[in-house]
């Protein structure tokens, strides 16, 4: 006993280190090694809203020496920190940078599905307090934003040109279409109380091309394989153009010279090419980009991190003599993945170091769990070969009914996060379909070769539960202290790429809170059929090589919903192998880092303790969180 209260308790430490390492070079690496501040405030906007935003402001920055700002608006069902490669790297390079949650995001505030498009859903919000700043030169202000933050770009720009001096300089889409058409601007910007109707028909248009952004300078980075946007039918076959050849379209080439009507004479566009134009005395400029990317990688290539500094630099330049190609945002990324990976090592050393220790000790039974010998008779062989069948075919089609149902878009007074409940809805189900397959097997098999409940620690009972449920929030409770703490200390969270583990308010716990018993639903079922059900031979003739099988058959569903999806697009380079609706391999991407690795702690949670409910309790709160806290809240007005 004493010797595991002081390897779990080394293991604790080691972790602990780990996620204060990661979040210390996180820090060097956000804050250019102390020659930038980062501050992350709230204020009221003009709007009447809060607004959370992150503030790099550059050491010579100050009154007597205002630098120019760059406002950066994020995409859907992320947050302010999502980004922040390209925010790190223009701070280096003496650029106020300002990375804000859209509304209903991170930590600003929540409103109605009308109210949350307010000036910009936040974006011109922040423009226009950023220009009261001191230590800001009003004058040279740039705006960029991926994805929906796209959207805010066209909505800010509509609210801008209503301005004698517009405060926007400069626009930088990421991953998102510019407008091209006079009737594009007809789908947004109009609300009945927040639009007059004159303004409302003014924004209709016959869908001829024009230029909607004046003399700013524009740029898009369209990266070659995006899910969503830099589409066009080819007018005479009615079929999606490739992706790849965007800059071939009439949009790119309208675009590219300033609102013209492309015509057949008019020349393709040309890559990483400035095209200027004279507008109002001024030398208008406009440029694509398209690096190898995905929309939702789109923000991480460092292709597109040097396009996006190359912009800035060009349009509103500032002294630095630092190459675009000079990157030091990969420190930050090594420091939130080691915060990352330490923070589910630390969780799984305090839940075996807690069953230690009274009054814990009761949900840890007296001996470790082994690995049990597979039934090597041909009827065992065709149930588990039906099992994991159907159990993997299953997911893959009910993903399929899910989306076309539209559960992602179930938005009422109560659930309030359409992402979230999708993730939940989807977990449930196929938890259900595992539960009703394993009664059958357990029944019309093994029952009958003699494998009871209690051989593979199935059974519990009520106060065993409850003292689970109560092991495991103490466990969640501490690893959410040292995510608060790093956030106190650093500055900076737990993420790899999509994935994060950040601080969230009471607003979020609340959301969170609605959506959990779907996912414990989820991970509970996944932490049985994992320990109990397959901790055999059947898997691998080593402890080892089962965990890892089993942790590739868990994710093997929306692994192949992606790769069927994504290859399919890589290949015609069209986005067309779900029909319609092109967001299906994205969001099977999200769900595949936690469902590998839950699977390796509750492993090792249920190897030490037998118990398969206390690791599938943990990591049900831990990713309903993370999946909560990273996506937007909205409800009906």
């Amino acid at each position: 006993m004493e010797k595991n209260k002081k390897k779990y308790g080394l293991l604790v430490a080691v972790a602990l280190c780990v996620c204060l390492l990661g979040g210390f070079l996180a820090n060097l690496a956000q804050t250019d090694f102390g020659k930038v501040t980062k501050k992350t405030i709230l204020f009221e906007s003009n709007s009447g809203h809060t607004i959370s935003a992150d503030v790099l402001i550059p050491n010579e920055a100050g009154e007597e020496n205002p630098l120019p700002a760059i406002v950066w608006a994020h995409g859907g069902n992320a947050n302010k920190e999502r980004s922040d490669n390209f925010q790190i790297e223009w701070a280096r390079r003496g650029y106020v940078v300002v990375s804000f949650d859209l509304y209903g995001h991170g930590e600003s505030e929540v409103l109605n599905d009308t109210e949350w498009f307010d000036n910009g859903r936040g974006l011109y919000d922040t423009v226009q307090y950023v220009a009261t700043l001191p230590y800001v030169d009003a004058d040279r202000i740039a705006v960029s934003g991926h994805s929906r933050g796209g959207n805010t770009i066209h909505e800010s720009v509509l609210l801008d040109n209503e301005l004698e001096t517009p405060l926007i300089k400069a626009i930088l889409y990421v991953g998102r279409d510019a407008i091209y058409r006079d009737n594009e601007t007809a789908s947004f910007g109009y609300f009945p109380g927040k639009t007059n109707t004159t303004q409302a028909a003014e924004k209709g248009g016959n869908g001829e091309y024009f230029n909607y952004y004046g003399n700013r300078d524009v740029g898009i980075i369209a990266d070659k394989y995006d899910d969503f946007s830099f589409k066009e039918k080819d007018e005479k076959t009615g079929e999606m153009k490739p992706n790849p050849e965007f800059l071939k379209s009439n949009n790119a080439k309208s675009f590219l010279n300033f609102g013209i009507t492309p015509d057949e004479k008019t020349e393709d566009g040309l890559e990483g090419q400035w095209y200027e134009q004279e507008i109002d005395g001024k030398t208008a400029k406009r440029i694509i980009y398209m690096p190898l990317a995905t929309h939702g990688t789109s923000v991480y290539v460092p292709d597109a991190c040097t396009d996006a500094v190359e912009f800035m630099q060009t349009v509103i330049p500032t002294d630095s003599t630092l190459k675009a190609d000079n990157h030091i945002f990969p420190l930050k990324t090594l420091g939130c993945l080691m915060g990352f990976a330490g923070f589910f090592v630390f969780v799984t050393g305090v839940a075996l170091l807690l069953v230690q220790y009274e009054p814990f000790k009761g949900v840890s039974a007296d001996r470790d769990a082994t690995m049990r010998l597979a039934a090597n008779d041909k009827k065992g062989k065709i149930w588990l070969t039906g099992c994991l069948l159907v159990n993997t075919v299953f997911p893959l089609l009910s993903a399929l009914v899910l989306f076309h149902f539209k559960v992602d878009k179930v938005v009422d007074g109560f659930f309030m996060q359409g992402m979230p409940l999708f993730y939940g809805v989807w977990g449930t189900v196929n938890a259900i379909f595992v539960i009703l397959t394993t009664i059958i097997w357990y029944n019309c098999y093994a029952k009958k070769n003699g494998i009871s409940l209690d051989s593979i620690d199935m059974r519990t009972s009520a106060a065993q539960i409850g003292k689970t449920i109560a092991t495991a929030l103490v466990v969640t409770g501490m690893a959410f202290i040292l995510l608060f703490s790093v956030k106190f200390f650093f500055n900076t969270d737990f993420r790899f790429l999509y994935w994060a583990v950040r601080p969230f308010n009471a607003r979020r716990m609340l959301e969170a809170m609605k959506l959990l018993p779907f996912f414990t639903v989820a991970y509970v079922t996944a932490s049985i059929f994992i320990n109990c059900l397959n901790f055999n031979t059947s898997f691998g003739k080593t402890e080892r090589k089962n965990i890892c099988l089993l942790a590739f058959l868990n994710i093997l569903p929306p692994l192949l919903l992606a790769v069927a999806g994504y290859g399919y697009f890589f290949i015609t380079g069209v986005n067309g192998f779900y029909g319609t609706n092109n967001q299906i391999s994205d969001w099977m991407v999200a769900p595949l880092v936690p469902m590998l690795v839950t699977p390796f702690v509750t492993r090792a949670i249920y190897k030490k303790t037998r118990n398969p409910y206390l690791g599938g309790i943990i990591n049900a709160v831990i990713i309903t969180i993370m999946t909560c806290v990273n996506a937007q809240i909205v409800f009906p007005a």
